[in-house]
């Protein structure tokens, strides 16, 4: 944080070379003409030195003149930070308003959320309160244009003088979330002004400034999509989000975007009939009236724009979505992009500042709707609430309750994502069974449905498969709870309880079964963190083995007896014994810190199954990662995977780019993964026959999505599709029906019909074999995963190399065609192929999707940590032979 006077002497310095760097288009060009300023607030070009719009803004630029500007307009602007990215960098949040209402902030927020409390907002005078809106910006990094207008409508609303701007931000809280994705922006930055020709920007699409390296910007840190994670709250970006969010209810909050160069402008309202369904019809309503606003401003300007076209109001995890479900208003801008600082297209040249442009425009008409449907939009958050509570009441479902599956870390985590969407839930009190599920206190919670996150609370534990209309943005599917695989079921009456929870549960506990011993160590698989500690005795360089083939029982030094399933993590300590300080010292770290149960045992000798010196304990050696990246590479799918490894088991992979394939030295790795993506003109022949060779030498290749295709092209993998359904048999005599050559359908169908084939993200029911190891650690076998596309595997032609199997009706949420549903049912969801003495393992699914769904994580993790365990099993005839050579 810097003083106002050094601000002030920046501003100075700045604003003598301003003549000398000044290029591009005038103030005037993006604000109000005639407007008076205060001269104390610097302008953007003065703070800068050159206008907005001739360069592309980086995060250090932001916040700086953010600062300045709060710094020169106290009594209108205060600055704060929300959080911090993955990469540390400000999370910078600028409310603006009048003083009289700066001063009184705490009050004004206390008071509006009084407006969902049906009990006291009656009480309230809605003549006086403000209207909150939230302007969002430029949440995909590459679609700058978002947070390069920010800074300039915030100049407006800190440094305009005058009765009109004072009239407004005595009426309004103007909540401005500046640059939602900072890590993504930079890059998307550097990028383009690295590119820039400094005489005349290259308005050549095929330009290098137009077409970004991989990943390209739109991401952050670890390449997820943020403005898909409102739901999960996976990323820290997210998380500050929300807690803003809850903590304002704001009435409007705006998500400013771009899309591809050769379109105009978006704002909402979407395609009509793709409205998520637990969204008010009141809601609806006053999108189209705030859009009423855009388009006079556009309309003034000559601008081209459209809506109800495209674009959906579906998914809750989108930040046009999210904020429907709470009474707010969230509206969607997309501005055709410049990617870059000037852009060819079909109308012309697309400049940066034009797009900066309309997104400065249509933060104006956001402001003016949001203040002249003040009244509505309060009376609607304070109806809004009485209309949830009555939905809840005459719901058919009245709770919702889940269980720890076995797992009460995971159960926890999901607790505590609850808490963040401020949903209230209570400990079950009785023993209650439901579908075949037995729930019971301790490992069980209830989520009532009469709460205000009634409509949220609904659509994460909804199991929707119908819809108004079948073509969806984005995912048509999203229980949290199915992607946490914890076991759940909906309650027509409330069960027994206990009080709201206003704290998470007890984090779980370890503990160290019969104490330290000298010979060995023993703890589960099933633990979730059972990965991160199992990484952390393999990178001391502990030899560690792990149990497969059956269950065995184990003696501790106590006496006591203790069941240990496949996976079970064996680590000697007599065969080691320097490092046996070193093994005692980590197993208390795993006990405290992993919360792992470990048995210290007394004797190799088990009463139980194999021992300890048998076969079936196989050698655990510290995975090294190599997580293929770079050109043609899904880099959401391998962020994930990235993210799951560096975060959650705290394992660093190596982030190989595709182009240094053919030059790295491949048995450097134990473990590569090939996500979904297009390798056939990066990867060379000479690469694919080196891949060959060191899978039979023993490494685990790893592939999910379109790697398959190209995998089996190659002969990477033995892997066969379900490419069509067959035919039916004609019967004796009956001739086939001809296909009648003037059969059509209408061309403006074609893209909606095309759509209506694809898989945008459902959620399918898997049955896991539980003794493979890619299936180790899982309690049950049960596991529901999300498809996102329509590649589907034959299960492979030995009956012990499928793992994983989709149920015969495997739908459990979202939307999949009766076609896809016939080629997906009983097709496999995982192979796993032992080749030499490596092994491949092929999924069409990403186990991993967006880093939140935990119940594909472990079959992911199996693959890194038990993939080398993965063998050809011999049938009855090798058998015999192989016992006679003995």
């Amino acid at each position: 944080m810097f003083s106002r006077k050094w601000m002030v002497l920046v501003w100075v310095l700045t604003g003598l070379s301003a003549a000398l760097l000044r290029a591009g288009v005038p103030l005037n060009y993006y604000l109000p003409e005639g407007a008076k300023y205060d001269p104390r607030v610097p302008t953007p070009e003065q703070y800068l030195g050159w206008q907005i719009g001739d360069w592309h803004l980086r995060s250090e630029q932001v916040t700086g003149y953010l600062q300045a500007v709060a710094a020169a307009a106290p009594n209108r602007v205060k600055f704060e930070i929300l959080g911090y990215s993955h990469e540390h960098k400000p999370l910078v949040l600028l409310t603006i308003t009048s003083p009289d209402n700066l001063r009184n902030l705490e009050q004004i927020r206390t008071e509006h959320l009084v407006l969902f409390d049906s009990a006291r907002s009656d009480r309230l005078d809605l003549a006086r309160l403000p209207v909150v809106i939230d302007l969002g910006y430029s949440i995909h990094g590459n679609e700058p244009s978002g947070v390069n207008a920010m800074v300039l409508f915030v100049y407006h609303l800190a440094a305009a003088q005058g009765p009109a701007i004072d009239e407004q931000l005595r009426q309004a809280v103007v909540l401005i979330e500046a640059q939602r994705n900072p890590d993504g922006g930079d890059r998307a930055a550097q990028w383009f002004n690295q590119h820039k020709s400094l005489s005349m920007p290259s308005a050549d699409p095929l330009d290098r400034e137009h077409n970004e390296a991989w990943p390209g910007g739109r991401f952050n840190h670890y390449w997820f999509d943020p403005n898909r994670d409102w739901l999960p709250l996976v990323h820290p970006e997210a998380r500050a989000r929300a807690e803003l969010f809850h903590r304002w209810r704001p009435n409007v909050l705006t998500d400013h975007h771009e899309m591809m160069s050769g379109r105009t402008f978006f704002f909402q309202p979407g395609v009509p009939a793709r409205t998520n369904p637990s969204t008010p019809v009141r809601i609806r309503e006053l999108t189209a009236e705030i859009a009423t606003f855009h388009q006079r401003t556009l309309d003034r300007h000559g601008a081209l724009y459209f809506s109800e076209q495209g674009y959906d109001d579906f998914y809750p995890g989108k930040g046009s979505t999210y904020p429907d479900l709470h009474g707010s208003v969230g509206i969607l801008f997309e501005q055709a992009t410049a990617r870059g600082h000037a852009m060819e297209s079909e109308s012309g040249v697309l400049t940066f500042a034009y797009a900066i442009r309309n997104q400065v425009l249509t933060s104006f008409s956001s402001l003016e709707a949001a203040i002249a449907l003040r009244a509505k939009l309060l009376t609607e958050q304070k109806d809004f609430a009485r209309e949830t509570a009555a939905l809840a009441e005459k719901s058919a479902v009245q709770a919702y309750v889940f269980g720890d599956g076995g797992d009460a870390a995971r159960a926890r985590d999901f607790v505590e994502l609850l808490s963040r969407h401020h949903i209230a839930v209570r400990p079950l009190k009785a023993p209650i069974t439901q579908a075949g599920e037995t729930f019971v206190p301790g490992a069980a919670w209830v989520v009532s449905v009469r709460q205000p996150q009634y409509r949220l609370l609904t659509e994460i534990f909804t199991v929707r498969t119908e819809f108004e209309e079948n073509i969806f943005y984005d995912v048509s599917a999203w229980n949290l709870a199915l992607a946490y695989n914890l076991p759940f079921a909906a309650l027509a009456t409330m069960p027994t309880a206990d009080e709201v929870l206003t704290d998470l549960p007890p984090a779980p506990q370890g503990a160290l079964i019969g104490g330290h011993s000298d010979y060995a160590y023993l703890f589960a698989w099933s633990s979730p963190n059972a990965p991160r500690a199992l990484g952390r005795l393999q990178q001391a360089g502990i030899h560690v083995k792990g149990l497969t083939g059956a269950p065995i029982e184990a003696v501790g030094v106590d006496g006591t007896r203790m069941k240990f399933m496949p996976g079970a993590v064996l680590v000697p300590v007599g065969v080691q014994p320097d490092k046996a300080a070193t093994i005692h010292g980590i197993i208390d770290r795993m006990v405290q810190e992993d919360a792992i149960t470990v048995l210290g045992c007394a004797t190799g000798l088990t009463p139980v199954g194999v021992d300890f010196g048998s076969g079936s304990f196989q050698t655990l050696t510290a995975p090294r990662v190599a997580l293929i990246t770079g050109q043609g590479v899904d880099a959401q799918e391998i962020g994930a995977a990235w993210y799951v490894l560096d975060q959650r088991v705290g394992l660093a992979p190596t982030l190989l780019d595709v182009a240094q394939l053919g030059r790295a030295e491949l048995d450097r790795y134990q473990f590569i993964y090939f996500a979904s993506g297009s390798y056939d003109s990066t990867v060379s022949d000479a690469t694919v026959t080196a891949l060959k060779q060191w899978v039979r030498k023993g490494g685990t290749l790893m592939l999910t999505g379109r790697a398959l295709t190209w995998a089996a092209k190659h002969e990477l993998a033995s892997l066969e599709f379900v490419t069509a359904l067959a035919k039916p048999a004609l019967k004796s005599g009956e001739a086939e029906t001809p296909v009648d050559s003037a059969v059509r359908a209408p061309y403006a169908s074609a893209a909606d019909d095309a759509a209506l084939k694809l898989i945008a993200g459902a959620i399918f029911s898997v049955s896991l074999d539980t003794t493979h190891p890619l299936g180790y650690g899982f309690r049950d076998a049960h596991l529901s995963l999300c498809r996102t596309n329509t590649i589907f595997l034959k299960p492979a032609r030995s009956v012990y190399e499928t793992p994983a199997i989709y149920s015969a009706q495997p739908l459990l949420g979202g939307y999949a065609s009766a076609e896809n549903m016939k080629l997906a049912g009983k097709s496999a969801a995982v192979v796993a192929l032992a080749v030499g003495k490596g092994a491949v393992v092929a999924m069409p699914d990403c186990p991993v999707f967006r880093g939140f769904w935990r119940g594909g994580d472990r079959l992911f993790l199996n693959a890194v940590f038990y993939g080398r365990t993965i063998t050809g099993v011999k049938t009855g005839e090798e058998g015999s032979a192989a016992a006679n050579d003995q």
